[in-house]
């Protein structure tokens, strides 16, 4: 639940803003397209199955047997929808593990260029920070003119939205972690996810995550190599 809230409505406005008409009794209508693309939610199809993770949804309904959702939603990204599992007959298709991410390369700019020149400063190139947000947002299905996007005018808040779009389009592919640790970002929020009983929607939480801010941050060194080299100091806290 912690990453469909981050995902804008249609119109490019965040949830949390009034003006973006979300509506919480229809949580997932007129949202981003990446949500659908990424995510599988209540009545979402996949394969031509309609997919229930509502109460009395089924097997596929949260915590209904054991190898249902704990979160009331399930992974579609990465998935590809034409293997068939059926021992009777299975089909086999090729599976590419990603080194980098072309879209990463992007982000990366995206988030110096902000740090160095701001929101729509280039130095010596061609593009600002916001040039590539706006090419990355209209790939992802935000229709233009990027009302949102445009409105930006601080650092700060150009910041936020980069750590939001690498959120959304690097989900699930092992960034976030790393993300919070060097931005030095909270990591205690616990993850959660949503009871849905015909129109009433309740985030409830999953899992708490336990981590000290005050140290884990950084890792401990590895003992074999402090004992190696006594002037090597562990890190705090390990």
């Amino acid at each position: 639940q912690n990453l469909v809230y981050v995902f804008t409505m249609v119109n490019r406005i965040p949830i949390n803003y009034p003006q973006s008409l979300y509506n919480p009794t229809k949580p997932y209508e007129n949202r981003d397209p990446r949500l659908s693309l990424y995510i599988l939610y209540n009545n979402s199809v996949l394969r031509g199955e309609n997919i229930k993770t509502e109460a009395g949804g089924g097997i596929n309904a949260k915590d209904s047997i054991p190898q249902s959702t704990r979160t009331g939603y399930y992974l579609r990204k990465l998935v590809r929808e034409d293997v068939n599992l059926n021992p009777v007959g299975p089909s086999a298709k090729d599976h590419y593990n990603m080194h980098m991410r072309y879209t990463e390369l992007f982000l990366i700019y995206a988030e110096a260029a902000n740090e160095a020149w701001g929101p729509e400063g280039t130095g010596a190139h061609a593009y600002s920070s916001k040039d590539v947000l706006r090419a990355i947002r209209k790939r992802g299905g935000i229709k233009q003119p990027d009302l949102y996007l445009n409105s930006i005018s601080s650092k700060e808040e150009m910041r936020k939205l980069i750590r939001n779009e690498r959120r959304i389009e690097l989900c699930f592919e092992g960034f976030r972690f790393w993300d919070l640790r060097r931005w030095k970002e909270d990591l205690t929020n616990p993850a959660k996810g949503v009871n849905i009983n015909g129109n009433n929607y309740t985030v409830v939480q999953v899992e708490d995550r336990k981590y000290d801010n005050s140290y884990m941050i950084y890792g401990p060194l590895p003992d074999t190599e402090v004992l190696k080299y006594n002037a090597l100091i562990q890190n705090k806290g390990w």
